[in-house]
């Protein structure tokens, strides 16, 4: 960590009604584009501890999002660093948790060492609200909520102006890590 401040562990929680292991699947999965992640797909050389990651759109131009994976613990723990490929702050991590209360799964979303006042404090808090709403609403439903509809669709229009910077080959697997180490 810098000698930036960074914000108290900030959590997000919802519960979810569905098994825990389909919980898990939606959340881990690598093969498709997740609308409760800003239809983002996750690029990875496998899900394992020390393994290198990137959120990247639909079409797999851009890459929003780099880190590594931390934890990895089915079906109750992932836990990664994570950079926003548009901001200059450094990696926080984000750990998803996941508890069998009853019939339902409590799904959290825990965000730890974010600069406080940044780009990605603001980012995060934002995306961790939206984030477990529709994530939840995705469970149980198979959709987003349509406010989420709304914005996904609005975004599918906007390529046009992303950032030159989140382009994939700027960001190769796992460039970030390795930079970090060296």
């Amino acid at each position: 960590m810098s000698d930036q401040e960074s914000t108290e562990k900030q959590i997000y929680r919802v519960l979810i009604k569905a098994p825990i292991e389909t919980v898990w699947s939606e959340l881990v999965n690598t093969t498709s584009p997740r609308p409760f992640f800003y239809d983002a797909l996750c690029e990875t050389e496998g899900l394992a501890p020390g393994a290198p990651y990137r959120m990247v759109s639909k079409d797999k131009r851009n890459a929003f999002v780099v880190g590594e994976v931390l934890e990895f613990e089915p079906p109750h723990l992932y836990s990664q660093t994570f950079k926003f490929t548009t901001n200059d702050d450094p990696p926080c991590k984000v750990t998803y948790t996941l508890k069998e209360i009853g019939e339902q799964v409590e799904f959290s979303l825990i965000t730890e060492n974010v600069v406080a006042g940044s780009k990605s404090e603001k980012s995060m808090a934002e995306g961790g609200k939206w984030i477990t709403e529709n994530f939840k609403a995705y469970m149980e439903t198979g959709k987003v909520l349509f406010t989420a509809q709304l914005m996904l669709g609005t975004m599918s229009l906007m390529g046009a102006f992303i950032p030159k910077a989140t382009r994939v080959e700027q960001w190769p697997l796992g460039k970030y890590e390795q930079l970090r180490r060296n």
